[in-house]
């Protein structure tokens, strides 16, 4: 997890669906919406629409438009209001993306982008995010490549986000339905 900073986040977090239960319970104080959470590189839609069901006002963005036309089709079966961007995650505000987003989720798309392209995320997310905004992010650890995305350091995360702290870090080691052959592949929150 990457915070803006000013914001510390004391739970220990294990897997991503458990993240987003408990981010909405801290917040059973509240009404909906939650806040803007923004999905990049948000592909068919799967987290913008579970965030969105649980009472956040979503924006998701994909550069895809296939991506783009399936995620609005989840959205509408899952009866979720979410706004859904075709555009660059490397240049959010030239997708027409404004700042005020509370929560940036980003599952695997940082680890599709080279080195300058996770400057420009980290620049652009940035510039959207208010203080103390959270970010999580799932992101392959860089010593098991395969067929693999080459995934990314703490340091490389860092250089990205300058800024923004890492506040935990953990492996991924919730069951899942992987084939076996990634069921062993070193995952990193």
């Amino acid at each position: 997890m990457v915070s803006h900073p000013g914001r510390r986040i004391p739970q220990r977090v294990q897997q991503r669906s458990r993240f987003l239960r408990c981010s909405i319970v801290r917040k059973t104080n509240a009404s909906p919406p939650f806040g803007q959470a923004l999905d990049i590189g948000c592909g068919s839609g799967i987290w913008s629409v579970q965030l969105a069901v649980r009472g956040w006002q979503v924006t998701g963005v994909d550069i895809v438009s296939r991506a783009i036309r399936q995620a609005q089709k989840r959205a509408k079966t899952a009866d979720a209001e979410v706004r859904f961007i075709r555009g660059d995650v490397t240049a959010l505000r030239a997708a027409g993306i404004e700042p005020g987003y509370q929560f940036i989720v980003d599952f695997e798309c940082f680890n599709h982008l080279n080195k300058a392209q996770r400057k420009a995320v980290g620049h652009e997310v940035s510039a959207i995010a208010v203080s103390g905004a959270t970010m999580l992010m799932l992101v392959w650890s860089p010593d098991r490549r395969g067929p693999l995305l080459p995934g990314a350091s703490r340091s490389e995360i860092q250089a990205a986000f300058p800024g923004w702290s890492i506040i935990h870090e953990d492996d991924y080691t919730a069951q899942s339905t992987l084939p076996p052959w990634l069921k062993n592949v070193n995952l990193r929150f």
